[in-house]
């Protein structure tokens, strides 16, 4: 748990230090939908009952190549059978571009997460049952790796297609199962302002 909020805190002290520095990289607005499921590449986890997820993020885009970013990610998914969530997460990026177009990305951050019950809870006070808390609050650690196409212009604006595989850890999810592992796979369009 330290090492997150170890990460966080550096996350976070980047983005504030790119605000003091003056720089001409534009701020980049990151668009995605998909489907998520409780899964991860490992064994006896299988991706079942897939779910939509929504996201949208702004970006600081860094370096004159434009090679990493640091950015706020909002997101919510839904979840018929363990309720929705809303999540906020700080992430930082590394998108190089090789073969003039192709855009790579490997990212990692930080956030937390509210999952709200889908029906609603009791809890047990020892001699009787009372209503409990709607939601439930736990950090995650995400990380994403993406290919995308760099850039479509269009008017005085750029536009990146891509697609990306999200892992997040959720720590705190359940006392027997933690981290608990989400997966999302997602769709999405990065676009900025290129023009002053």
């Amino acid at each position: 748990m330290k090492k997150y909020s170890v990460l966080f805190i550096l996350l976070f002290a980047a983005a504030v230090q790119t605000r003091a520095q003056r720089t001409d990289q534009p701020w980049q607005v990151d668009l995605a939908a998909g489907l998520h499921s409780f899964y991860a590449p490992i064994e006896n986890l299988k991706f079942q009952r897939p779910e939509l997820v929504a996201t949208g993020a702004l970006h600081k885009l860094l370096h004159p190549k434009q090679l990493f970013s640091v950015g706020l990610q909002v997101g919510f998914a839904r979840n018929n059978y363990q309720g929705d969530a809303v999540f906020v997460q700080l992430m930082g990026q590394f998108t190089p571009v090789i073969a003039d177009h192709i855009e790579l990305g490997i990212g990692m951050g930080a956030g937390y997460r509210f999952a709200f019950y889908p029906a609603s809870p009791l809890q047990w006070t020892g001699a009787d049952w009372k209503k409990g808390r709607g939601f439930k609050g736990m950090v995650q650690a995400p990380v994403q790796l993406s290919v995308g196409y760099r850039s479509i212009k269009w008017q005085a604006l750029e536009i990146r297609p891509y697609a990306a595989y999200q892992l997040q850890a959720l720590f705190g999810y359940n006392p027997d199962l933690s981290p608990l592992p989400v997966s999302n796979f997602l769709m999405g369009l990065k676009i900025h302002n290129y023009k002053k």
